[in-house]
Formats: C-alpha cells, structure tokens, sequence
C-alpha cells in the first residue's frame, strides 16, 4: 500500500505541474535503441512506446543501431538537440563509461527511466547432452576453453553476465561476442550454432517454444511466480543473482515542462494494465518507482554492484 500510494502521489505532482498545458508534442518523437530489431531490448522498447505514444498523443518511430554496446546509439543522443523529440534506450547507460566505452554516464542525460527489471537464463540447444547446470559446469572445467558460449557485444548487459558466470562457476569458456544483442543468442542456440547462451526469457521464447531450447537455470533470488518450473542459479549453487533492464534517457538539458511530460508519461505507462500484463508473460516487474530521481538513484546503485564485477573481468 506504501509504494502504491508513493506512485499515485508521483502521478499527482507530475499531473498537477503539467496541467499548464504546454504544446509538446506536437510532431513525431525518435526512439534510438541501441540494439537490434528483434532484440530483448528492442521487443520491450517497441511495447513500451507503443503504449506512451497514446499518452502522447504523437508517434514514436522507432531508430535501430546497434553496436559498442549501445554506445553508438547514446553518441548519436547525446549530440541530439534537447527538445523532446529524440529519446533513447541503453542497457549498459551507467556503466559504459567504467569500461571505457562512452565517456558520459546516465548522470549526464536527462528523462530517466527504468520502467522494469527483467531476469536472464542459462540455456543450451535442445539436443545438447547437458540436462543441469552441474553437468554442464563439471564439463567445461575439465575441458578449458571448449564450450562455447553465445553472448551480446562486448561490454553489453548479456557479455558481463556470461563473463561473470564464467567467474562464479570457475570455468572457462570460448565467448562468441554478437555485434548486437539477444537475438543472436537466440538464434545461435535455437540452431546449435553454440553450447550455451545467457539472455532473456523473452529473447528466448520463440526458440523455446518451439522446442529448439532448453533452459537450464535463470538469474533470480527465488523462483519466479508463473515460472515454477525454472530452477534458479543460485539454489543449484552458483550464486548468480542479476537482473536486467533498459534504461530511457533524452539528451542533457530538456526544458522543465517537456522533461516533466516525458517522466509522467513513463510512470502511467509502467503503471498501466497493458504494460504489467505484458511484463507478466516474461517473468519482468513493473517498476514505476524508477523514473526521474528513482532511476538515478537505481542506476547509481547498479553501476557500484555491476563495478567490482566488471573489474574482475578485466583483470
């Protein structure tokens, strides 16, 4: 009931500060993604925005450009005139900048939002002769560097996360790192093009549907509501526990009322049945919580966990 109420009084205050009724938008806005068509990113962004655009009574034409790990799409943002109409999505916003692949972070854009946090899997091919993770892990450390496994472009959310199992599990893997995002995962496994991939449920789902793919654990505390079945990472003991998301941002310096708009409009989006529904079929929570101030502060949080674990990496 806290939460709730903390929501509508958010919703309240933003409604309020608008009810001036400043012309905005008046013309069609840009959404760069910075990952492929077909993505896990992309598939949330296009229907998240398809649910802001009836709030904002405008289209959102959808720009995909992928690469660097969203870096390529934020260089092109942050050069982007600060009115509104150009808006962006990153996975790796707050932390590209401690690997040395963007020199900004999320502090220096403005309009952030988290609108959901969404777990990842552990999957192999469907004919692949590993049925746990144990078997899997037993194998590729008694076979370095022979395994291996499908992920995102470097520095990207799925390419530390198949890093950091690298990690926990003590093993050592061949990394296929994809120009894009989880849709090469997804489709590198559903053909056994490669032995093992990290992504999202939903990037996986066609694949899993179809019987091409078996999931071997996912990267939860517990497991999911809807999703018994799935055995986490951690109960079979690799202390795994990460989540992902995607972060909207606009170029530094919006004019108050254009940035107060976009932040309401986000929190009735994340807080609205059609996106909660949708988060529902994947396994994501809604988080409306996390725009404005409460993304920055959830971004600064992420960036200090994901830090030492990005170190590690490069060491």
């Amino acid at each position: 009931m806290k939460r709730m109420s903390g929501i509508a009084s958010f919703l309240l205050i933003f409604g309020g500060l608008f009810s001036v009724g400043y012309a905005y938008p008046t013309k069609p806005i840009k959404a760069i993604i910075g990952y492929e068509a077909g993505s896990s990113t992309d598939i949330a962004g296009r229907t998240f925005l398809q649910v802001a655009e009836k709030e904002l009574g405008q289209p959102i034409m959808i720009v995909n450009k992928p690469g660097a790990a969203s870096s390529l799409a934020l260089r092109e943002l942050v050069g982007s005139k600060p009115d509104g109409y150009t808006i962006g999505l990153s996975c790796s916003v707050n932390v590209l900048k401690i690997q040395g692949l963007f020199p900004q972070t999320h502090r220096d854009f403005d309009a952030p939002a988290v609108p959901s946090l969404t777990w990842s899997v552990l999957a192999v091919p469907a004919k692949s002769p590993f049925k746990t993770t144990k078997e899997l892990v037993e194998y590729a450390r008694a076979n370095p560097g022979k395994l291996t496994m499908s992920t995102t472009t470097k520095g990207a959310v799925y390419w530390i996360q198949a890093s950091y199992f690298e990690r926990i599990a003590g093993v050592k893997l061949k990394l296929i790192s994809n120009p894009g995002g989880a849709s090469y995962v997804a489709t590198q496994l559903g053909g056994g093009h490669a032995d093992m991939g990290i992504a999202s449920y939903k990037a996986l789902q066609s694949q899993i549907d179809a019987g091409n793919v078996r999931i071997l654990g996912i990267t939860t505390a517990r497991r999911v509501e809807g999703f018994v079945t799935l055995p986490t990472l951690k109960e079979q003991g690799y202390d795994m526990v990460l989540t992902s998301w995607a972060a909207y941002v606009a170029p530094k310096g919006l004019p108050a009322e254009i940035s107060k708009k976009l932040l309401s409009t986000y929190v009735k989006v994340a807080s609205s049945k059609e996106w909660k529904d949708w988060c529902a079929t994947r396994g994501s929570i809604p988080t409306p919580e996390y725009v404005g101030e409460g993304a920055v502060k959830f971004l600064d949080q992420d960036a200090e966990m994901q830090k030492p674990i990005l170190e590690a990496i490069k060491k």
